[in-house]
């Protein structure tokens, strides 16, 4: 690896770490390069703005789940359990890193967010894609999907789960309980599960993507963090003498 692209993974790794412990808003580039003890003529060589280092952050996390999920798809045995095990991987939340998940929220609910979004989707459809259409051409070959054209029912099935991807990140960052927060995801899930499955006409209660205890553990983790963040951002309190 060349210098300059160590120096922009050290910025990247550097800032993650920064945006997950004290939030995107709460991290300034000064932070980050005074974290590194860098210069900002050296940041901004690589990075026009904290957005735009956020925006690098997403995506190499994309590329690293997209790289996964096709390993996961590999270990499958059947088309159904192929289908599960991809489209399990499509959420970037899904490796369950609370700081991340956190990050992450931030970008599905901020207007500012909406093209670093549409980037990430882009990129996930153009790596998954290929992939998706040989699992369901696999599935219908043996009579397991029953939908009549593998490309499009594959485009659609990504975007679907890109929209249910947003809407659980959405969830995570409310300000509901753990209870009622994994109770609204859960439903989410069975809502698009169904969708999916009838889309693909594949057997009832084939689709899985997520299991409902690993959306319960989702909403807590979110929650223990949402309390961590709140608790850093009190002032301390001054005892009087």
């Amino acid at each position: 690896m060349k210098k300059g692209d160590a120096r922009r993974e050290e910025l990247l790794a550097t800032a993650e770490r920064l945006f997950c412990a004290k939030g995107y808003e709460g991290t300034s580039v000064q932070d980050i390069i005074d974290e590194m003890g860098y210069s900002k003529g050296g940041f901004y060589h690589h990075f026009d703005s904290k957005l735009a280092v956020l925006e690098a952050i997403c995506q190499t996390r994309a590329q690293q789940s997209c790289e996964r999920t096709k390993a996961a798809v590999m270990q499958a045995q059947t088309p159904v359990e192929q289908l599960n095990a991809l489209l399990h991987g499509v959420p970037l939340w899904s490796d369950g890193d609370e700081g991340f998940v956190a990050l992450l929220a931030r970008v599905t609910t901020h207007d500012d967010g909406a093209l670093m979004r549409e980037k990430m989707r882009r990129s996930q459809l153009e790596e998954l894609q290929p992939v998706l259409e040989g699992i369901l051409s696999g599935g219908m070959a043996q009579g397991v999907f029953l939908a009549s054209d593998a490309s499009a029912a594959a485009s659609l099935t990504l975007r679907l789960m890109a929209q249910f991807a947003d809407e659980i990140a959405l969830l995570l960052s409310g300000q509901e309980d753990a209870e009622r927060m994994a109770a609204r995801m859960v439903a989410c899930l069975t809502a698009y599960r169904a969708a999916i499955e009838r889309f693909l006409l594949a057997p009832f209660g084939s689709v899985v993507i997520f299991e409902a205890l690993e959306l319960q553990i989702l909403a807590q983790n979110a929650l223990r963090e949402r309390d961590r963040k709140q608790a850093a951002a009190e002032p301390a309190e001054v005892e009087t003498p």
